[in-house]
């Protein structure tokens, strides 16, 4: 489980909801490494996408992984179209 990791360490943690993430990340043009078995792999694959997307983000000034997830949410969640 990512979730907690994620809630007391934005800075440095991850959370993965797998079906958005991976329309976000193929929506960003991002090779995200997922296997449904859970594993540093994918999360490693996490890591590496929130990485790339918040130096992308940059001028923005994502505070921490939660800006991150926001935009991870509304660019690969059916509610907002993705």
């Amino acid at each position: 489980m990512t979730v907690f990791g994620f809630i007391a360490q934005p800075d440095d943690h991850m959370f993965l909801k797998p079906n958005v993430t991976r329309t976000a990340a193929n929506e960003y043009g991002f090779d995200f490494r997922y296997r449904s078995r859970s594993g540093g792999d994918t999360y490693a694959s996490l890591l590496d996408f929130a990485g790339a997307v918040k130096r992308d983000l940059r001028d923005l000034r994502p505070r921490d992984n939660i800006d991150i997830q926001s935009f991870l949410w509304v660019l690969g969640s059916d509610e907002y179209g993705g």
